[in-house]
């Protein structure tokens, strides 16, 4: 274990993962749920796709509780292994529901490009755990990451892939004549938005009280704003929809 001192920012940092990490794992739980009340398996993998676009943050998670029980982090290696390892299978989970949806036909095609992109990804991610983990990245603080070559390509990869695949999935509703599919698409368009934009200031910008505080909001918000889309809670409804 490494000993360190824990800093405001590092409280900050770890609370606002963990706050992100148990709201979007009850988000994806509900929607996962609901597989067995309509048997649409959509239902299901984008439930785990929400889940599993929770891992950047869930090492930050795991070392802010450590921290607070045994007062030491976690190994760069551990951390990496976390907030990594699952990320190509959560990505071919997602792209398996966006083409139940779009590009059906060719969903097999998609599916098996994006396999073996992770696939090689993965191989490339195990050795430099095993051989060395400063090629992957470096540990700054107790609960952050600074990631380097093809992982921070990849995480770049993903955000973009959700992006666009999301706004598509949205768009999809939009386009429907029922005004409660339509306002769910709405909701669903903002989400994707919200996490590709809280994501990348995450990564991209300098983290202080200020920029972490507004980055991890917006995550926060991405989670609820998801739910709203695929629940769409009567309350929410009703506030929007006027009979």
């Amino acid at each position: 274990m490494i000993e360190m001192t824990l800093e405001p920012l590092d409280i900050l940092n770890g609370t606002f993962s963990l706050i992100f990490v148990i709201v979007s794992l009850i988000v994806g739980i509900i929607i996962a749920s609901k597989y067995f009340q309509f048997k649409n398996r959509t239902l299901l993998l984008v439930g785990i796709t929400w889940i599993g676009l929770t891992t950047p943050w869930l090492p930050s998670t795991v070392a802010f509780l450590t921290y607070l029980i045994t007062n030491s982090g976690i190994s760069p290696a551990i951390y990496f292994t976390i907030g990594n390892i699952a990320s190509p299978l959560i990505l071919v989970i997602w792209i398996l529901a966006f083409t139940d949806l779009k590009f059906k036909s060719k969903q097999k095609l998609i599916v098996a490009i994006y396999a073996i992109i992770g696939i090689v990804y993965e191989i490339y991610l195990v050795y430099f755990l095993i051989v060395d983990p400063n090629v992957i990245g470096e540990i700054t603080g107790i609960f952050d990451v600074t990631y380097r070559g093809i992982v921070l390509i990849f995480a770049l990869f993903i955000v973009i892939t959700v992006l666009i695949t999301g706004v598509l999935f949205g768009l999809e509703s939009l386009r429907s004549k029922d005004v409660t599919v339509n306002l769910k698409g709405k909701f669903l368009i903002v989400a994707f938005i919200s996490w590709s934009i809280g994501a990348m200031m995450d990564a991209a910008l300098p983290l202080n009280i200020v920029t972490l505080t507004i980055a991890r909001i917006i995550l926060i918000s991405s989670a609820i704003e998801f739910y709203i889309g695929f629940i769409l809670p009567r309350f929410i409804k009703e506030l929007f929809i006027k009979e």
